[in-house]
């Protein structure tokens, strides 16, 4: 693999790690906002008292998601005596794995916006996932460090 190959490989992984927090979180955001409101309302005078079932749910298959995603992504490791291909997409899988659990984090925010129909919830949980985005952004050196370790 070439110096030009290795660093267009990374700029494609860096592309991608945008698509996806920007995925994930439009995901995340349609899938709450549709949910919410199918869960908040009804015949319920207290329609946030309707809605708890839902809430256990969701707070028992998070962890276990996030403990999943967490075990996938710490077997990933590096591997020097293989080519730098396969390490390189090793190095994309972790990434997308990672990058699915961090987003992780503005779900409870994207829940309060159910509940509250505060903006500021709303606002909250983007700039998170900005901030997420910009402070996990996989560079050539960050994929030497994961070679080395």
């Amino acid at each position: 693999m070439t110096d030009a190959d290795f660093h267009q490989t990374i700029r494609r992984i860096r592309a991608r790690h945008w698509l996806h927090y920007l995925v994930q979180a439009l995901l995340m955001g349609g899938l709450v906002l549709v949910g919410g409101s199918r869960s908040a309302t009804g015949l319920d005078p207290q329609p946030q008292l309707a809605s708890w079932p839902l809430l256990l749910l969701l707070g028992a298959l998070l962890p276990l998601l996030g403990i999943l995603l967490y075990v996938m992504a710490r077997r990933m490791q590096p591997n020097l005596r293989r080519p730098a291909e396969q390490n390189l997409r090793v190095y994309q899988s972790q990434v997308f794995l990672r990058d699915s659990l961090l987003s992780l984090l503005a779900l409870p925010l994207l829940i309060s916006y159910v509940f509250t129909r505060a903006p500021l919830d709303l606002v909250s949980s983007g700039v998170l996932l900005g901030a997420l985005a910009y402070l996990t952004l996989p560079s050539a050196k960050t994929y030497q460090r994961w070679l080395l370790s």
